[in-house]
């Protein structure tokens, strides 16, 4: 099953079973964010962790065995510079399941990028490694109605 194929028929049961992504990412023990890029085609989950996605979404045999299977991560540009690449990759991605994400969290809306603030880090990552830590910290902007 092609990606765009798999990404609709479990989103179409997601949403008709009113299941959120924290839903699914408690049945499955991973990070939201993790589990809405697995749904979207840009990670994938081990076999036995797709199996109880498709239980819990009642998908099909071959809709539950595409969610294991290796995703081609090509729907993002790609740049020379290696840091921007990177940052790309990771919206590329992480993008659409955050929004995702950040819709079922806020609503309707996007996040701010004039009321917005970006901070970068040096931390120390659990076994000594050297690792750089972004925040990005947006204000919640909700689309009006008319």
């Amino acid at each position: 099953m092609d990606k765009e194929t798999v990404r609709t028929a479990v989103k179409a049961k997601r949403l008709k079973k009113n299941i959120t992504i924290a839903d699914v990412a408690k049945v499955v023990g991973k990070n939201p964010t993790f589990v809405a890029a697995a749904l979207n085609g840009n990670h994938r989950f081990t076999p036995d962790e797709a199996k109880k996605v498709g239980a819990l979404l009642e998908l099909d045999g071959p809709t539950t065995e595409a969610l294991s299977k290796f995703p081609v991560r090509a729907d993002y540009p790609n740049t020379t510079d290696p840091f921007k690449y990177r940052l790309l990759e990771i919206i590329g991605v992480y993008g659409d399941s955050l929004r995702e994400q950040a819709n079922e969290m806020f609503g309707d809306g996007i996040m701010s990028a004039i009321d917005f603030s970006l901070d970068m880090e040096k931390v120390t990552g659990s076994q000594g490694e050297a690792r750089c830590k972004i925040t990005l910290n947006g204000k919640w902007l909700e689309y009006k109605t008319f």
